[in-house]
């Protein structure tokens, strides 16, 4: 695996038409997204598809709101708390974040178009939900056994042709090297870049193996022994729903939504490593921001005239989304010589950048599309239940540079290290009497990484973040309950959910995964009128 990577890494010079920074692991975050809609919605799970009938079904199956009779108006809030534990060379790591938030305002407008004739109803939906939350933070430890951040660094060095030897060494270049931004070269990686004005790496030295087997020109990096890793995340993914749907002789339901999305992404991480000779610390920030729109299609039959039985099929088009990344970093480090002489360096890519601030890169992404299957009904006049199946295949997702063309080199490795991503919801509800309802729902979703799934840094990216996330499993457990009065209504619901996920803080092919494991507990409530 080692030797696909040095080879992947070997070709992106020739792949890449001009500076980056998007990776993998940056696209996935746009394409993810949280269990949320309303209280209702949330309480059962989400396998409302076929049920329809709930303002967030115009995201999930656009017919659902075909079998609205009357209007409804609805808005949720949340009360959100995040806590990612972690565990790395038998070190246990654990931070949390609590938050409140504002989850969905929305209205449907039923318009009764006849009781005889073919068309029943035409129906309208305006939505807006949160499709993501980013809170959360993390943090890890342990030992590092030799292996090394700045190893990786080093690799940029090697492999990128347009690094010579004498470049970072100003016992070459005299006063011209201090005379010389080298981040303003787009031909030359910024992790190289860090690695050099820390001292970490030294290009002019050779002989330092990766994997036991000595290479030519081989830059020198000092070894890991130990490392502490910390990140925060804020932001969210903010959606739109604009929905028209049909209702045909009570039995067939169709629907289409348009969604626009507006995107808000920040992560800031410090990286520390104690390496033989000295240490340093990384400080990363990162901001994504944009917008994107897609489409979906939705139908629902209902097959049984004297049943409730109700089968849906939905599908969503690509996500096309504008992006703008911002990004910058912070490296200082302490290296203690032979000599004995102890030399402090530092660097901050913010003041360097050929644009005098944060380095921007402006980039188009199109997420895979999805598919839905869905069934439902209720038995007798007091019990609802619903289940359905999701399909998006991660391997399609496509990156393309500011200028409209395929960054192939990226795309060729979301290929070859992303699988599909599954996901499963099952959910019911019970009527009392009284108009009260108790809500359960579970849902199970697959991580859609490959086993072998690794973040790839070209060689001339201005990306300095070297950690990544290879998610395993999600699990959803939810309840609720809920009250109907003549036109009020008002619902509560309870999340806890779980997610497995390998945390690597750079990429070495013998670094140990640490396994990390993020716990969520929401609170919503929905008040709404129907009249």
């Amino acid at each position: 695996m080692k030797r696909n990577r040095i080879q992947i890494l070997a070709t992106i010079v020739a792949l890449s038409a001009s500076i980056q920074a998007q990776t993998t692991y940056e696209a996935l975050n746009m394409i993810s997204t949280d269990l949320n809609g309303t209280a209702r919605f949330l309480g059962m799970g989400g396998a409302m598809s076929a049920l329809g009938a709930d303002i967030s079904t115009m995201n999930s199956n656009p017919a659902g709101i075909g079998l609205y009779r009357s209007w409804d108006m609805a808005v949720s809030a949340s009360y959100n708390d995040v806590t990612q534990r972690s565990i790395f060379d038998g070190n246990k790591g654990r931070a949390s974040d609590s938050y409140g938030s504002f989850d969905q305002a929305g209205m449907v407008i039923a318009s009764k178009q006849s009781n005889e004739n073919a068309l029943r109803f035409v129906n309208f939906g305006f939505n807006y939900h949160k499709v993501k939350s980013f809170n959360s933070r993390m943090a890890m430890r342990g030992s590092l056994g030799e292996l090394s951040q700045a190893g990786q660094m080093a690799m940029q060095a090697l492999m990128n042709p347009n690094v010579l030897p004498t470049d970072f060494d100003e016992s070459y270049q005299g006063e011209n090297f201090f005379n010389t931004n080298f981040y303003q070269d787009d031909r030359i990686g910024w992790l190289t870049l860090l690695g050099a004005d820390a001292r970490l790496i030294d290009a002019s030295l050779y002989g330092k193996d990766f994997d036991g087997t000595n290479y030519p020109n081989q830059p020198y990096y000092y070894p890991g022994e130990s490392c502490e890793y910390q990140e925060s995340l804020s932001g969210n993914i903010d959606a739109w729903d604009f929905n028209l749907s049909f209702n045909l002789y009570d039995a067939i339901y169709l629907g289409v939504t348009l969604t626009t999305y507006d995107v808000n992404y920040k992560m800031g991480s410090v990286y520390s490593e104690v390496v033989e000779g000295g240490n340093y610390t990384l400080e990363n920030f990162y901001n994504t921001v944009g917008s994107g729109y897609d489409l979906k299609l939705g139908v629902i039959l209902r097959p049984f005239n004297e049943s409730s039985f109700r089968i849906g099929f939905s599908a969503t088009t690509p996500t096309r989304y504008h992006l703008t990344d911002y990004n910058s970093a912070i490296i200082n480090s302490t290296i203690y010589y032979e000599d004995g002489s102890i030399i402090n360096y530092s660097m901050d890519t913010y003041s360097k950048d050929a644009n005098d601030g944060d380095c921007y890169t402006e980039y188009s992404l199109s997420t895979p599309s999805k598919i839905n299957a869905s069934i439902g009904g209720t038995i007798g006049n007091s019990l609802a239940l619903g289940a359905e199946y999701e399909y998006c295949n991660y391997a399609a997702t496509k990156l393309r540079y500011s200028d409209g063309y395929d960054n192939d080199a990226m795309n060729a490795h979301t290929e070859e290290t992303m699988n599909g991503h599954h996901t499963f919801r099952v959910g019911m509800e019970k009527m009392f009497p009284g108009s009260f309802y108790t809500r359960l729902g579970y849902n199970y979703m697959t991580g859609g990484y490959g086993k072998e799934a690794w973040k790839m840094i070209p060689l001339n990216s201005v990306q300095t973040n070297t950690a990544y996330a290879n998610i395993l499993s999600t699990h959803n457990l939810t309840c609720g309950l809920g009250f109907r009065g003549d036109s009020f209504y008002a619902d509560a619901a309870l999340l806890l959910g779980r997610q497995k996920a390998n945390f690597y803080p750079f990429d070495n092919i013998d670094l140990e995964a640490t396994s990390v494991t993020k716990e969520t507990w929401k609170g919503m409530v929905t008040v709404g009128l129907r009249f």
